[in-house]
């Protein structure tokens, strides 16, 4: 996987399209949940879901049990299937054939549900929404795409409602990766300049721990792999072990440590993941 601290070269739709119909070598809830390389437990991805639906608890409390949700990019439906046992109506939008077929199976069960296969920058089902959920999309859209879905969603916000993004990031700037998995990963002050551009919204961020987390059993099986090459690469054993010791210093391998090397400005693990809350300005809310 290579990196540039540039956009000029940009993300290819259908490189990304073409990933997750193949799932990238896992299945397709796990590749949703970016947990299929590393041989992590399931635990690690219902880690990560509860820890993430803590973090933005009041964000979705603020959505009142009647709302109408809109999930863009709703991957393999994880998040959709949450949103259903707290709002009246979810309405899914992906574009992937297989994150398409497993969101579907995984909520077939739930009346409340639908899950419905578009791009969302182009196929939005009808109607307002009390929220709208973005679950690591504009990571896999150049910045125009982003800045065009964004204006475009401002209209079908209904009073009061939010959009929430959650996006991996990187410190500083934008990197770029290409080949068979692209995607670009802007720093929070990035995607602040993007919001502007839509001249919109007014903006909260908050830091997702626990996408830390799960990224810091990832580096050390990336170290495993590269220091301890006698070991086998791939090894549902060794990665759940890893995942067990880390859940067992959990006070200080998920909550020191990412805080101390976060005040020290060491950059590691690289990868790091924010929620974005965006609310229109008042201005909008009155045009709308």
């Amino acid at each position: 996987m290579n990196h540039h601290n540039s956009t000029q070269q940009q993300i290819d739709d259908a490189t990304v399209k073409r990933y997750f119909d193949a799932a990238g070598g896992g299945t397709a809830a796990t590749v949703s949940m970016m947990a299929h390389e590393h041989n992590l437990p399931p635990s690690a991805a219902q880690y990560r879901r509860h820890k993430e639906i803590r973090t933005i608890s009041d964000w979705l409390n603020a959505v009142c049990k009647s709302g109408r949700v809109l999930d863009i990019g709703c991957g393999a439906g994880a998040w959709a299937e949450i949103f259903a046992t707290r709002y009246k109506t979810v309405i899914g939008v992906e574009q992937s054939t297989m994150m398409l077929k497993a969101a579907r199976e995984r909520v077939a069960r739930l009346p409340n549900v639908k899950i419905f296969e578009g791009d969302g920058r182009s196929t939005l089902p009808e109607g307002s929404f009390d929220m709208i959920f973005l679950g690591g999309l504009c990571m896999y859209l150049n910045d125009a795409d982003v800045i065009a879905l964004l204006s475009s969603l401002k209209s079908r916000l209904a009073e009061g409602g939010s959009i929430i993004l959650r996006e991996s990031t990187i410190r500083q700037g934008v990197s770029l990766s290409q080949g068979a998995y692209q995607a670009i990963y802007r720093s929070v002050n990035q995607y602040h300049q993007l919001f502007e551009g839509t001249d919109s919204y007014r903006v909260e961020v908050r830091r997702n721990y626990a996408y830390t987390s799960m990224v810091t059993a990832e580096e050390l099986v990336n170290l495993r792999r590269r220091w301890l090459p006698f070991l086998p690469k791939d090894s549902t054993t060794l990665g759940s072990l890893t995942w067990l010791v880390l859940r067992g210093t959990a006070p200080i391998s998920f909550w020191a440590l990412p805080r101390v090397l976060s005040q020290l400005n060491i950059t590691w693990p690289r990868l790091q993941n924010h929620f974005f809350r965006l609310r229109l300005m008042e201005s909008n809310s009155f045009q709308h």
